[in-house]
């Protein structure tokens, strides 16, 4: 029974990922649906109309300024409404309403003055008489609100549509409202029609900044009354049709109808608008049009929007795209949606087709993780992830269809990992076999790396101290680290002195890393130390060092390396370079690399009998001599890309600004940096440094101790 429980568990996950698909308006997915149709459209947004049918004449920023705060005198809008008539527009909507008398008036402003100053404004004319001249001419649309109660003020619109043609069952899912809030009862005579500028259903004219705006309605029911929106009855009126038609089935409302143009819709007549990039062609300045900036023709056949655009006045929309809008640009979508006959579409059996996917993908999928090896049903699965969200995204850009595959995915994934779960529990009986040998294993590998913390302590051990050799030396201080890859590497250094006045000093990288190179590291310091001190000659000596290496390398390994002997009484020193990075000289601050093109030759082991040349060099007093292996110059940098290496030019930076500190400290900031600058990944390379530092020829040379022939 257990074992039946897990095995269906899977199955069971997946019809509850069915249900929360079919309730999805109710759980959080649809917050990540809203994102991913919102993605849908920066991705493709809706090509801006090229006509541009669309002028909206803002009350902005500047129109306050040049005629004074918001309300404006009634007769100064009749001015601009006559303005922009004269240029023949094909419909004029006005994004305002006006519910109350103009406060400038002559017969309000005679109620706050004495009577014997009154009697001088009878007979002046009333803003509201201008007004309503002005919005007699054709195609001229005014504003309403829809109230879900009556408000003090509320006063409903007289323009309803003259016909809908929709049965009662398919009004019901449409807005209704039980008031309105409209302009004065002879401005409403005067205009041609009105249209309801709600956000939504229920909502107020002012939508809630902090949420994004997707969709608005087409059609309401105000007292039982139709009306189309603000921007549909602009249409509406400069088509000069009197009937809307409407598609509609048993599900609900599919598209309305306004003359040639139709519009896609919702079952409750809302609109998904598929928007385009804002742009500021639309929008004129009030105070221009006044002004006579533009000629008439600007306004001919265009769809002609007074509206709000300055800080204070206008309603704010948050747009899919992420743009914050002025409610009158969403007015402008709409028209151009309406006239390119486009809206976004997600009709009732969408949600249902997303269902069986689920059910039939999943089902899919969880035959194939019980058949397959788990890492090709996994690869399966993301391939089937990536599938439906590019399914989602070719759905909305060639068909404007709003496809989930996001919620499909995430839906899938509870399903697909229990019966993951369920396949890795199978696979457990076989792990536990598999644990001692792991457990053996382990063991092996302690034992290893136990011999190789021991190997490392030996190699260390072989590398002279060099504040121990030379502790009371005053010619000279010489300071050295070296910090292997590896538990083990190939580096090495070396130091010691061939006489009382000459020092002998040497760096040197093995090629490869680990055991075989420190084997071989180990054997190339023995045999350099002891022939460097059998032969006077520094070119003799790495000469018969070179085929000494040769003689037994079965592994083919070769040795870059660095040797020098400084005359510690004179400063002459002698150098042979074999392969190796030249060292670094700082001299009065100024860092350069030893002059070694002239002799430079190949690796030792390299060629098996290459007659090494030699070359001298003059060191003043307080000089500084940097020698590294390619562990410094080559590390490699976390935060970059595999190029960015430390570098020479990088090194000669650090050494020029090293403070004045001992040099077995300068030594470890040297360290300090190039580790810092590998931004804590693992070295590449054994790092070996070593730092000598002559300090001049003055007074003789104490003693040298007795240490100095075990160095």
């Amino acid at each position: 029974m257990h074992k039946r429980w897990w095995r269906w568990l899977p199955v069971i996950l997946l019809g509850a990922g069915a249900f929360l698909l079919h309730h999805l308006e109710s759980t959080p997915l649809q917050a990540l649906q809203s994102a991913l149709f919102d993605r849908y459209q920066r991705f493709a947004p809706r090509p801006q109309h090229p006509d541009q049918p669309v002028l909206i004449v803002g009350i902005d920023s500047k129109s306050l300024a040049e005629y004074g705060q918001w309300p404006w005198p009634r007769d100064l809008l009749a001015r601009l409404v006559h303005t922009l008539h004269a240029g023949e527009p094909l419909a004029l909507g006005l994004d305002m309403v006006f519910a109350e008398r103009d406060q400038n008036a002559p017969e309000l402003i005679a109620r706050r003055l004495p009577a014997d100053q009154a009697t001088s404004l009878a007979g002046l004319p009333d803003p509201d008489d201008a007004l309503q001249t002005a919005l007699q001419a054709p195609a001229t649309v005014l504003a309403t609100i829809g109230l879900s109660r009556p408000l003090p003020g509320a006063r409903l619109p007289v323009h309803p549509l003259p016909r809908l043609p929709l049965p009662a069952d398919q009004q019901a899912p449409l807005p209704h409202f039980s008031s309105a809030l409209s302009s004065l009862p002879q401005l409403q005579a005067a205009a041609a029609g009105e249209g309801f500028i709600n956000a939504g259903p229920g909502e107020a004219a002012n939508h809630d900044q902090r949420s994004v705006l997707r969709r608005v309605p087409s059609i309401a029911f105000i007292a039982d009354q139709p009306y189309l929106s603000l921007p549909l009855e602009m249409v509406r009126q400069a088509l000069g049709h009197d009937v809307v038609e409407i598609d509609y089935d048993s599900h609900g409302l599919r598209a309305i109808h306004l003359g040639d143009y139709h519009l896609p819709t919702q079952a409750n007549g809302e609109i998904l608008l598929h928007f385009s990039r804002p742009s500021a062609a639309h929008h004129l300045s009030a105070a221009d049009v006044l002004a006579g900036l533009y000629p008439p023709e600007t306004f001919n056949q265009r769809l002609v929007l007074i509206a709000f655009n300055s800080i204070g006045l206008q309603d704010r929309i948050v747009t899919p795209l992420g743009d914050s809008l002025p409610g009158s640009d969403i007015h402008a979508q709409v028209i151009e949606s309406l006239l390119a006959s486009h809206a976004l579409q997600r009709p009732f059996w969408l949600p249902w087709l997303e269902i069986v996917l689920l059910l039939v993908i999943g089902s899919a999928l969880l035959w194939v993780l019980s058949r397959w090896k788990p890492r090709y049903a996994v690869a399966t699965f993301a391939a089937t992830g990536g599938l439906l969200l590019t399914a989602g995204y070719a759905a909305f850009a060639y068909g404007g269809w709003l496809f989930d595959g996001a919620s499909l995915f995430l839906l899938l994934s509870p399903a697909f990992i229990m019966q993951l779960g369920n396949v890795l529990i199978r696979a457990d009986h076989a792990r536990r076999e598999n644990a001692r040998q792991l457990q053996k294993s382990r063991e092996e590998a302690a034992r290893v790396a136990g011999e190789l913390d021991a190997a490392r302590r030996i190699q260390m051990g072989l590398l002279p101290d060099p504040g121990r050799c030379f502790a009371g030396e005053r010619r000279f201080t010489l300071a050295a680290l070296l910090e292997p890859a590896r538990a083990v590497g190939g580096d090495y250094y070396d130091c010691f002195m061939l006489d009382e006045t000459r020092l002998c000093v040497t760096i040197a990288d093995v090629s490869g890393k680990g055991v075989p190179a420190s084997l071989f590291m180990a054997m190339a310091k023995t045999l350099g130390a002891t022939l460097l001190r059998r032969h006077a000659d520094l070119t003799a000596g790495t000469h018969d060092l070179e085929r000494e290496l040769s003689r037994e390398n079965p592994a083919y390994l070769f040795v870059t390396a660095f040797i020098g002997v400084l005359d510690v009484s004179t400063g002459v020193l002698e150098y042979v370079c074999a392969g190796h990075d030249a060292p670094l000289l700082l001299r009065n601050g100024h860092v350069s690399p030893l002059p070694t093109a002239d002799i430079a030759g190949p690796p030792l082991c390299a060629l098996g009998d290459y007659p090494y040349p030699s070359a001298r060099m003059q060191l003043q007093a307080g000089d500084l001599l940097c020698l590294y292996t390619d562990g410094v110059s080559e590390a490699g940098s976390g935060a970059a890309s595999a190029q960015d290496m430390y570098g020479s030019a990088r090194l000669q930076a650090s050494l020029a600004d090293l403070p004045a500190l001992p040099l077995q400290d300068r030594c470890a900031l040297l360290r300090d940096r190039v580790r810092a600058f590998e931004a804590g990944t693992a070295p590449f390379d054994d790092l070996t440094l070593v730092l000598l530092e002559w300090h001049g020829s003055d007074g003789l040379p104490p003693p040298l101790p007795a240490q100095f022939n075990e160095c």
